[in-house]
């Protein structure tokens, strides 16, 4: 018995498979909401610290309103307390009050937080009128616990001059 192979195959052409459009659909949505629920996240959080850093804006000018410099420098982290000596730094928040006066309305002018190494860091400007004329200040927070901690604070106005 002789066996018999062709060594052509059959000359109508192999069905071709289509690839379903709807694998690719939902792919895509599934990425689309991954992509939206990062950046809601992220955004959440920055304006989480945003609002943080604003109420502690606010709480340094009520304490430099009512002369409350020992607070300040109390409650400040110890990157600001090892910048200057006590007394300078306390002479340094007297002098902003003396020549600038009780704090006023303040807009924001930027607003930038870090991340870095489990720690969070905010630097806030602002533009701030006080009763005796116009400041830049910038702040740098570091926000332990939903706890924001002065780590520098520049003040820049013709008044300081």
């Amino acid at each position: 018995m002789g066996a018999f192979t062709s060594q052509h195959g059959p000359s109508f052409p192999l069905p071709h498979r289509q690839r379903s459009k709807t694998r690719w659909i939902v792919l895509a949505g599934l990425a689309v909401v991954a992509a939206a629920m990062l950046l809601w996240s992220c955004g959440k959080g920055m304006y989480h610290n945003y609002r943080l850093s604003t109420g502690a804006v606010e709480r340094l000018h009520r304490q430099l309103d009512q002369a409350d410099y020992e607070t300040i420098y109390g409650e400040a982290t110890e990157e600001f307390r090892r910048a200057g000596s006590r007394t300078d730094e306390i002479k340094f928040l007297e002098t902003v009050h003396q020549k600038m006066g009780n704090s006023g309305k303040i807009s924001s002018q930027g607003f930038h937080v870090n991340w870095q190494n489990g720690r969070v860091t905010a630097n806030q400007v602002v533009n701030t009128q006080f009763a005796l004329g116009q400041a830049q200040e910038a702040f740098v927070w570091i926000i332990e616990q939903d706890q924001p901690r002065l780590q520098s604070y520049r003040i820049n106005s013709p008044n300081l001059r």
